[in-house]
């Protein structure tokens, strides 16, 4: 365990949320800490409405800037180290180590991908990645060294343009050789926090699978997510009766088992194939990472 030097959490209220007040809203959006909590913290002034102490009953308006100020804690054990695939001016895509968060949440602040990357260079100082990997995931990402790396890259990912190759064991040997998943997948609660699974009423959502070895009880697949949801390769394989080995999260059927933190790791699911165009040459770039359980 380390101490970190604490964070700034920020939020900006919605016209849906206009007219709550400052304790009603935290406890409603931020149900990592209870009433109680929330009312001490507002107490002891760590949480700002536009730059200044907030009472807990003062109502909030559209457009309000929020601010918590966590003090410093503990942080639980992660990698402190990543490798590089390619780099120039522009893009930075690095191999994630599993156990390794990519931004600040929950327990972890200083322990991210995004401080290391931005500490380990003067270059890469104001780098952002331009996708997510799940904590428990490995492999590549891909982050923008510039602005206008950066908004290239966004639109790429927002608009499903790079081509993203996964390799994971899962449970089974009854998998089809080759399938495509397409379950819908949406946002539940659960327990204090909220998770993605596969539901009806969700997002449409789909995978080419592919069976690349069976040995036993255990099956290699190559997922090609088409869609890009949170936890997508996990959900499908799941609700496909084959999860992934290590998945203390999703069972068979895609959802969730009892109250399994939702950023458990120990799975095997490794991004081991990335194409897309530079955002500067339109050059297609094509990496590729192995782990190391393969």
């Amino acid at each position: 365990m380390s101490t970190n030097r604490g964070f700034v959490y920020r939020a900006r209220v919605s016209a849906a949320d206009a007219g709550q007040s400052v304790l009603a809203f935290h406890v409603r959006w931020f149900r990592h800490s209870d009433e109680v909590q929330w009312r001490t913290a507002i107490a002891k002034g760590r949480v700002l409405v536009n730059g200044r102490p907030a009472a807990p009953d003062e109502p909030l308006a559209a457009g309000d800037e929020l601010e918590f100020h966590r003090p410093p804690w503990n942080e639980p054990e992660a990698p402190e180290s990543f490798g590089v695939a390619f780099e120039d001016e522009d893009v930075l895509v690095v191999v994630k180590p599993a156990g390794l968060q990519v931004l600040p949440a929950g327990p972890f602040s200083a322990r991210t991908l995004l401080a290391l990357v931005r500490a380990s260079d003067p270059a890469r100082a104001t780098a952002a990645p331009a996708h997510r990997l799940g904590r428990g995931t490995s492999g590549l990402m891909v982050f923008g060294k510039t602005e206008r790396a950066r908004a290239a890259l966004a639109r790429q990912f927002r608009e499903f343009v790079p081509v993203k190759t996964y390799l994971a064991w899962v449970a089974g040997a009854a998998l089809a050789d080759s399938l495509v998943a397409t379950q819908p997948i949406a946002r539940v609660a659960h327990g204090p926090l909220s998770i993605h699974v596969a539901a009806e009423r969700g997002r449409a959502s789909r995978t080419r699978v592919r069976v690349l070895r069976r040995e036993g009880a255990r099956t290699l697949v190559a997922a090609q997510p088409i869609t890009g949801r949170p936890d997508q390769i996990r959900i499908h394989l799941a609700a496909a009766g084959a999860p992934i080995v290590g998945d203390p999260l999703f069972g068979p059927g895609g959802t969730p088992k009892s109250n399994v933190p939702p950023g458990a790791g120990g799975y095997l699911l490794h991004a081991a194939a990335l194409s897309f165009p530079h955002p500067a040459t339109g050059v297609r770039l094509k990496l590729r990472s192995f782990p190391s359980w393969l």
